[in-house]
């Protein structure tokens, strides 16, 4: 009777590689977030309408906060001095309009949209002039798109 047998070398690399891989994807995952809310800020930089009657501009407003574990990634705008950066972004009054972004659940933004809406007259109809949603809509699907390239 023959004998057969088969050896499987590298079967302890391998192993290695799965013990390290959740590290390993913790660490790509957080530069690809971090860079993606680098991106988007830089991005709604350049577009946020800027007055030239304001001593602060809500562009300099805008900044992120790198990836922490449990808190997440974030961009943000406006301040104690500039308060009006949700209305820039949603504009005002009964009528405003949000623009439909792919990537965003459109029932949650219009909610948060909501808001934001006042009845002051000095207020009311200011038309939308997005930055914010518009710049993360932009980077969120190559953001996704990095993330699932990560290997381990």
């Amino acid at each position: 009777m023959a004998k057969f047998g088969v050896k499987i070398y590298g079967v302890d690399a391998i192993i290695k590689r799965f013990d390290a891989a959740p590290q390993k994807m913790m660490e790509e995952s957080k530069l690809i977030i971090d860079a993606a809310v680098i991106e988007i800020a830089a991005k709604a930089k350049q577009v946020v309408p800027v007055s030239s009657l304001s001593k602060v501009h809500l562009k300099d407003t805008i900044r992120h906060s790198k990836f922490v574990v449990g808190k997440g990634a974030s961009v943000s705008a406006g301040n104690i001095n500039v308060r009006y950066a949700a209305y820039v972004e949603f504009g005002t009054g009964d009528s405003f309009q949000i623009p439909v972004y792919p990537n965003v659940n459109m029932g949650d933004l219009e909610e948060y949209a909501a808001s934001f809406k006042r009845r002051k007259k000095a207020l009311l109809g200011v038309p939308h002039r997005p930055y914010m949603f518009s710049s993360y809509s932009e980077v969120f699907t190559s953001m996704i798109k990095k993330l699932k390239s990560v290997k381990i």
